[in-house]
């Protein structure tokens, strides 16, 4: 987890955050968030999952287990708006057959050879 701190502060820093912000998203101290970039604690794994959704990456790459950001798609990041992809799929899962065909002959766009 040597690369945990390090991509905090990379990731707050690429999305132009300062301490005090994200720390407030959190529900903590500036210090607090502070000491974590500094690898002075140990954060919690509810933290972890606020902040891997905050910049949509996933756990694993925030962790340094992974070098790949987007493993997996964060349902409570926002897709347009206040729309969320969560949103997204709990409507789609709400269509009958039919309309999923519909929606999928939509979307559909064949791969390039």
């Amino acid at each position: 987890m040597d690369k945990f701190h390090t991509r905090m502060r990379m990731l707050r820093e690429q999305f132009g955050l300062s301490q005090e912000y994200v720390g407030s998203k959190l529900g903590i101290s500036q210090q607090a968030y502070s000491n974590y970039e500094m690898d002075k604690g140990e954060i919690s794994v509810k933290h972890a999952v606020e902040l891997a959704g905050m910049y949509n990456v996933s756990t694993d790459y925030l962790l340094g287990i992974s070098d790949e950001p987007q493993d997996v798609v964060c349902l409570d990041a926002e897709f347009v708006g206040d729309l969320t992809f969560g949103n997204i799929v709990d409507r789609l899962l709400k269509l009958n057959e039919e309309e999923r065909k519909k929606m999928m002959d939509y979307l559909y766009v064949p791969e390039e050879a």
